[in-house]
């Protein structure tokens, strides 16, 4: 994550809750593990930047996710405007194989083909505007990109046998690790002093009655804080919201 003027240090964080609460440097790496969780919670919800990577297709029409992968945004091919054209989930992709590099073969099976090859089952379902029809891929006319399907617990993005592209673009959040430099927007700070204040009194030894409400207090300061963090951090724009009720009005006139 690179530094820029409105970004913070996570460490400029921690310092300060320390000088805050009278504590002494030795609970510093307690304190930036309790610091790097509120880091990731708050991220992943509001400022982590999303990465965008273009990857090779593998032989057996797999594409292999990027290790810091923790959730996707957008996956697609790209256009002549250089938009991502975003290619459809496929449920039906069978996790089968998925690692093996004759996955395609090993997943197919042309007995159902050749079964009704002579006797076609056509489903006339959809309806034209004139009479019902039979579905052969999409109704606007659109050209069909393909599909996919993501084992994570492999690492891999599963595409459809006939994928007509070389590459797959990939937008998705990327997970922190831990030894490395971490900045946050500085609208956070105050949150995520916050965070440690609950948290950091979570862990102490003393649990009375006092001690229980004051957790249940700082744990309500955090949650006011982190709603306060994210108006700042993204304001109203009018401009947006003119634009936002132009493609609503639009998709609503289409319907």
């Amino acid at each position: 994550m690179a530094q820029h003027q409105q970004w913070i240090n996570l460490e400029e964080v921690i310092n300060s809750y320390i000088d805050e609460s009278e504590q002494s440097n030795h609970k510093y790496f307690k304190l930036w593990q309790i610091s790097f969780r509120g880091l990731t919670e708050l991220g992943l919800d509001f400022f982590y930047q999303i990465r965008s990577v273009k990857l090779p297709i593998n032989a057996n029409k797999t594409v292999n996710i990027p290790p810091d992968y923790l959730q996707y945004s957008k996956i697609g091919v790209l256009n002549e405007r250089g938009e991502i054209i975003p290619v459809r989930f496929n449920e039906k992709l069978t996790l089968y194989a998925d690692q093996s590099a004759d996955r395609i073969e090993k997943t197919q099976d042309n007995t159902i083909f050749d079964t009704f090859q002579n006797n076609s089952p056509i489903w006339y379902n959809y309806w034209n505007g004139y009479i019902y029809g039979p579905v052969y891929g999409l109704p606007s006319g659109a050209p069909f990109i393909g599909s996919f399907k993501i084992d994570e617990h492999a690492g891999i993005i599963l595409l459809n046998e006939d994928w007509p592209y070389e590459y797959l673009m990939l937008e998705y959040t990327a997970s922190p690790k831990q030894g490395e430099q971490y900045y946050l927007p500085i609208q956070f700070k105050e949150a995520l002093i916050s965070y440690l204040r609950w948290k950091d009194s979570i862990s102490t030894n003393v649990k009375t009655h006092v001690a229980n409400a004051n957790i249940n207090i700082r744990r309500h300061e955090y949650y006011n804080d982190r709603r306060i963090a994210l108006a700042r951090f993204r304001p109203y724009y009018l401009d947006q919201a003119y634009l936002l009720n132009l493609e609503t009005t639009r998709l609503t006139i289409k319907a």
